[in-house]
């Protein structure tokens, strides 16, 4: 009731005034989520002085800092508390005064091998080098030992069918063969080594077997294999090398597609259908020629005019950009830019394709023409003097029209166009980058002149 505020200060001025004093302070109003708690906590107080109190409790115990931000602003200087004045956990700040006890000495692990085991993990590691030095033949049969001294253990089996798969295309049956014999007995193997078939050594087996598929081209069966590896051990190498395989796949059935008699015969059936106005079953056309053609910048720009006609602008401007990326001297591809611009009442952005046309081909038509209708539109709609909402939508959201308006001189100068405008007509004029903003912007509908 009439105690006031049992907090004292605490408010932004004195929030202010505590970042002023304190470095460490003002380093934590530069944290949102921080003030964001202390802005609730402060607007509480002005009405609900005991939710405030029970708010600004929570906050303390869910983050520290709260309460330095607190202490500050009643003029405590935080800088000189220790962790347990500041709430902090005095158990966890105690280790820092104790030293650690020392760490006690590892153990050895005993050696629980038999004797054949050891044996075999001696050929194994002799085979390992023989692999590394390429002599496959001499590789082999020290896994045959290993194998002969331990049969019970799917390592051995694997690192064999490594080196077969380096001998050449003619092992990989043998390869696929030991591989699923080995699998389908892994209960056996386990029951009579346990670990020998552990669900590790079992997911390695079927990652060489996706190898061996992956360099046959059969995609579908490596697919498989990873996958089934990932069910027996579910490792970042496994979950890396499916990712990659899928990618490969679809890298080579796109190539194994690519046929440009094929994908002549689809654009000149687009052809006929955009004559004859069906405008769906044109684009469908070019759809397959691009699959089948992807490098040939013409095909974008028909289906760019087949997706013009359907009023699908942005996906127009997608095919028309990939086709001046792999032409950027095709005319009629920025000719058929400027008439999406022109649609999508970016009108800025129509002159600067149709400019680009008439640098490659300054008599060129098209361009000429829609130039001209582009700039007949932008004096009209500076006549009418009405706004156009999807326009200047379009134009705010260019990062051009974005930059240029974050320009401080051009800011100036178009503060000074309503406050004197004969003088920031000099200014234009004695500036070319300063026209070409405000041509672009004047374009945009940024700029009205009427």
């Amino acid at each position: 009731g009439g105690m006031g505020n049992p907090f004292g200060s605490f408010d932004a001025n004195s929030l202010a005034s505590a970042a002023a004093k304190n470095p460490k302070i003002a380093t934590y109003m530069q944290d949102k989520d921080l003030m964001q708690k202390m802005n609730m906590i402060m607007s509480l107080g002005k009405g609900n002085q005991q939710m405030q109190q029970q708010l600004l409790m929570q906050m303390m115990n869910q983050d520290p800092r709260v309460l330095e931000v607190f202490m500050a602003m009643q003029g405590i200087d935080v800088n000189t508390m220790s962790p347990e004045d500041l709430g902090g956990n005095t158990e966890a700040s105690q280790p820092s005064r104790a030293p650690p006890p020392a760490p006690e000495p590892k153990k050895e692990e005993p050696d629980l091998r038999s004797p054949e085991q050891k044996e075999a993990d001696e050929f194994k590691a002799k085979g390992n080098d023989l692999y590394k030095k390429k002599q496959f033949d001499e590789a082999l049969q020290m896994y045959d030992k290993a194998i002969e001294k331990e049969p019970n253990d799917l390592t051995y089996y694997n690192n064999k069918c490594a080196v077969w798969i380096e001998m050449g295309a003619d092992k990989y049956d043998s390869v696929l063969e030991a591989c699923q014999d080995v699998v389908s007995r892994r209960y056996e193997i386990n029951s009579a080594n346990p670990g020998g078939a552990s669900f590790e050594k079992v997911a390695k087996v079927y990652c060489r077997m996706a190898s061996v598929y992956e360099k046959r081209k059969e995609f579908d069966q490596a697919i498989e294999m990873y996958n089934k590896a990932l069910t027996e051990d579910n490792s970042r190498f496994t979950r890396n090398a499916l990712r990659e395989i899928e990618k490969t796949k679809a890298d080579y059935e796109k190539n194994a597609y690519i046929n440009l008699e094929k994908a002549e015969e689809h654009r000149q059936k687009g052809n006929e259908y955009f004559k004859e106005q069906e405008w769906v079953k044109a684009k469908g056309e070019y759809d397959e020629a691009v699959k089948r053609n992807p490098t040939d910048a013409k095909l974008y720009s028909n289906r760019a005019a087949a997706l013009t006609k359907l009023l699908a602008y942005p996906d127009a401007l997608r095919d028309l950009d990939e086709c001046l990326k792999l032409d950027p001297t095709f005319v009629k591809a920025h000719s058929r830019k400027g008439a999406a611009h022109f649609f999508m009442k970016e009108y800025h952005k129509a002159l600067q394709s149709y400019e680009a046309g008439l640098k490659l081909e300054p008599g060129n038509d098209e361009c000429l023409k829609g130039r001209e209708q582009v700039l007949c539109k932008i004096a009209e709609t500076n006549r009418s003097g009405e706004v156009d909402e999807e326009q200047i939508r379009h134009a705010m959201a260019d990062p051009e029209i974005q930059q240029i308006l974050h320009d401080p001189q051009i800011n100036m100068f178009l503060k000074e166009l309503q406050t004197n405008p004969k003088e920031a007509q000099k200014a234009m004029a004695a500036d070319s980058k300063l026209q070409e903003a405000v041509s672009k912007l004047m374009a945009a509908g940024i700029i009205r002149t009427g």
